[in-house]
């Protein structure tokens, strides 16, 4: 089995059926290949395919998770977890807008100058109502240690609220530069021979802004944001914060 503690372990996985010619790019890249017959270790979504690039989930260094799926998945985890900070520090109402957008990725490449091309295609996008939840509120309680630590302004929302006695607090969620399929280190991985997950229809969130009051009266304040936007039927509920239902 995996070593959790292992303190010199690599961010990127990928795994084989034959030992690759060329293991030098790997190292430079900082990807570790693994036999597949060691993918059992792990945990995917999906069956573990060979060349793919895989990135260990921060907190579960186990749950592998496709490149080009990995900032949608981190988003949505520190999304939940400013859900759960919200909620712990007595919000009477949260309201969440996500930017989502149907992205096509058209079959094959296309090669201009002799480089191949990979082709996607954006059929809409628009900000919609991801969730709305109003209630009475109730008496903050330190969340902390904080689950994620990289969501920016997190840590001074738990500090406002728990010392300042703020009334609102706004978190704004983007996607990594870094590990995003149009960075530079998606190009590197692509020019080394490797993939980056699988090709298709998806619906990708690009972003989340949410917003919270942490006392009644202010909570209608967040009317006009949920009036301008559209609401997103499967995601967007509206329910008690704070209480029961009557």
């Amino acid at each position: 089995m995996v070593d959790e503690t292992t303190t010199t372990r690599n961010q990127l996985v990928s795994f084989f059926h034959e030992a690759p010619k060329q293991r030098t790019k790997s190292n430079q890249l900082g990807i570790e290949l693994l036999p597949m017959d060691r993918a059992s270790e792990f945990t995917t979504q999906g069956p573990t395919v060979a060349g793919i690039v895989y990135v260990r989930h921060p907190l579960h260094p186990r749950d592998l998770i496709a490149f080009a799926d990995y900032d949608e998945r981190l988003a949505q985890d520190r999304y939940e977890e400013a859900l759960r900070v919200f909620t712990s520090l007595g919000a009477a109402r949260i309201v969440a807008t996500s930017h989502r957008q149907n992205t096509r990725r058209m079959a094959g490449r296309f090669k201009i100058r002799g480089h191949g091309v990979d082709v996607s295609r954006v059929k809409d996008a628009a900000w919609s109502v991801a969730f709305d939840q109003e209630g009475d509120g109730g008496p903050p309680i330190d969340p902390r240690p904080l689950r994620l630590r990289d969501v920016p302004g997190l840590e001074q929302v738990c500090e406002a609220v728990l010392h300042n006695a703020a009334k609102k607090g706004k978190i704004h969620i983007t996607k990594s530069a870094a590990l995003g399929v149009d960075g530079d280190l998606a190009i590197k991985l692509k020019k080394a021979g490797f993939k980056l997950g699988v090709s298709g229809s998806k619906m990708m969130v690009t972003e989340f802004v949410i917003e919270a009051a942490f006392a009644p009266e202010a909570s209608k304040d967040l009317d006009a944001l949920v009036a301008t936007t559209e609401f997103e039927p499967m995601a967007a509920r509206r329910s008690l914060l704070g209480r029961k239902p009557a």
